[in-house]
């Protein structure tokens, strides 16, 4: 977990350099970086009070000498996974910078053509209709996947019993804020549905503020960040976490890294990982944030990169294994 530490580490020092380059305000962008970073801290070491006993249970049930030796694993890829919001902040904000965004007109033709001329958001409201969905957006989107989106590698480490598989998708998950979050969002530079008509003009998501507001997003959290959001887009500068990106889905990947793993740590926990996944590719719908073919393309990628990765994990095991027989046949030929 030392290279995924190092890697990380070497993203954040990118992503501040890249900063520096960009804004004047770089001073205040460190700062509030720094103050983020303790802040962070400082809610993991509260947390230890409800974590305390699932650490207890994974002690007992694990032993204490594997414990003991996923220590040094755990810290590293702690810090990894406090360190990692940052340097995405910085490069999530820095993508109309870079490249203007021009996406939404494709993204949005494609997306309706794909779903039978009919745009998927339609869809799911005629099919939802409920005044407290903006209740269900904030504790589904917003809070609950906050917990895999921060904790799900420190999760892996401390608890997975398959070395191979562990540090599979612990690369993946890291890797996938950088491929999905940031270079094919740099690729795919675009604002989603909701900020459709103010990027572009016109009325093509004219009827989808109406029906978030028949919702109840008006009244959520997560309605007042995507005003916040734009109102800052608007006022220029950054801020850490403010940056808008829609294609393709960082929530989706998130999500189905996680249906993944339950899916192959047990099979008992699949429906329950997989029933996550789809409320939060539906949600990112509902809400607005997302097209139906960011959560798509996010699904395409992770599955492209775990494949890579189990690939690779073969080959190596492969060659230590034929370098056991080779030496063990050495051995023999002296003897």
């Amino acid at each position: 977990m030392n290279k995924v530490f190092r890697a990380v580490f070497l993203y954040l020092v990118a992503s501040l350099l890249l900063a520096a380059f960009l804004y004047d305000d770089f001073p205040r962008l460190l700062r509030a970086a720094l103050g983020t970073t303790i802040h962070s801290l400082n809610l993991m070491i509260g947390a230890g009070y409800y974590v305390a006993p699932v650490l207890v249970a994974v002690l007992l049930a694990f032993g204490w000498r594997r414990m003991a030796a996923r220590t040094a694993p755990l810290i590293f890829v702690t810090l990894a996974s406090v360190l990692l919001p940052i340097g995405f902040s910085f490069m999530k904000n820095a993508i109309p910078e870079i490249v203007p965004y021009y996406a939404d007109p494709a993204l949005a033709s494609f997306d309706r053509w794909l779903h039978l001329g009919q745009d998927p958001w339609r869809l799911l409201h005629d099919w939802i209709d409920s005044p407290t969905m903006g209740r269900v957006v904030d504790a589904v989107y917003l809070n609950a996947w906050a917990l895999p989106a921060f904790a799900f590698p420190i999760v892996v480490v401390a608890t997975e019993t398959d070395e191979a598989r562990m540090t599979r998708y612990v690369w993946l998950f890291f890797i996938s804020w950088f491929v999905v979050g940031n270079l094919l969002a740099l690729a795919g530079s675009s604002v989603g549905p909701v900020y459709y008509d103010r990027l572009v003009g016109g009325e093509r998501f004219a009827a989808l503020a109406g029906a978030l507001g028949a919702g109840g997003m008006g009244e959520s959290a997560m309605g007042a960040i995507q005003e916040r959001l734009w109102a800052r887009y608007e006022g220029g500068g950054v801020d850490l976490g403010l940056g808008i990106s829609a294609f393709p889905s960082m929530h989706v990947a998130v999500a189905f890294i996680t249906a993944l793993y339950l899916s192959e740590r047990a099979k008992w926990i699949a429906p329950l990982g997989f029933a996550f996944f789809a409320a939060i590719l539906l949600l990112s719908v509902y809400s607005g944030y997302h097209y139906a073919i960011d959560g798509y393309a996010s699904v395409a990628v992770v599955l492209g990169l775990n494949a890579v990765l189990k690939r690779r994990a073969e080959r190596r095991q492969g060659a230590t294994i034929l370098r056991s027989v080779a030496a063990s046949q050495l051995l023999h030929s002296a003897r």
